[in-house]
């Protein structure tokens, strides 16, 4: 059975696991129900989710409802456009071995918990928000990326970010960046090194607040 053949099963707390494999469909982790890879590698069929390139238009290996949780998955290359969030969403030891277009896209407004987990060599952005967010990413390690997290282009909506414990390095451009003047970040205990231009880019001075963190 491939991660194509997995879906979730009924809402109201249920746990899916996950088998990995070549995933040529979308899977869909609806509202209450937790996804669990169990470690596994899931890799998007170019053909029909994407090839992981910079080409829009390309179909998620996960989309995750509001009130899903995605647990201990392995994104291998390709992962066409990694995972889309639609609300309240939680992800856990969730890993991407290959950004590809984006690893993770918000595309419904509500808060958004990364635990754990790693990713690395995109060309553009690790994660993209595309709605009002709260976007709370703690002890995960990216590198080799052109932005860490990017608010979509232009918008002027509000996102808070809350960045803790996480190791980011080889950055292009910055680790966050918005174009909205009511946009914050907030970055404590994190350590980070080889960041393009600035940290921070679009944000208001009194918007930023960091705390403990180390340079290397």
């Amino acid at each position: 059975m491939s991660g194509a053949d997995v879906g979730g099963g009924d809402s109201g707390g249920s746990t899916t696991t996950g088998s990995g494999g070549v995933v040529k469909s979308t899977i869909v982790v609806k509202a209450g129900e937790t996804f669990d890879g169990g470690g596994k590698r899931f890799i998007a069929d170019a053909g029909t989710l994407g090839d992981g390139s910079q080409d829009e238009g390309q179909l998620p290996v996960f989309k995750l409802e509001s009130g899903a949780k995605l647990k201990n998955v392995v994104l291998g290359s390709p992962a066409a456009d990694g995972i889309h969030t639609y609300g309240d969403v939680t992800l856990e030891n969730v890993v991407w071995e290959d950004i590809g277009e984006d690893a993770l896209t918000v595309k419904g407004a509500g808060t958004v918990v990364i635990d754990g987990g790693a990713a690395k060599d995109g060309d553009d952005k690790v994660f993209q928000i595309n709605a009002a967010s709260t976007f709370k990413v703690s002890n995960f390690k990216a590198t080799n990326a052109g932005k860490f997290i990017r608010q979509n282009g232009g918008t002027t909506f509000k996102v808070d970010v809350i960045i803790d414990r996480c190791d980011i390095s080889k950055m292009k451009e910055s680790i966050f960046r918005t174009d909205s003047s009511t946009s914050t970040v907030t970055m404590t205990n994190t350590r980070y090194s080889q960041i393009g231009k600035s940290p921070f880019i679009g944000l208001q001075s009194p918007n930023i607040s960091t705390s403990n963190n180390t340079e290397y």
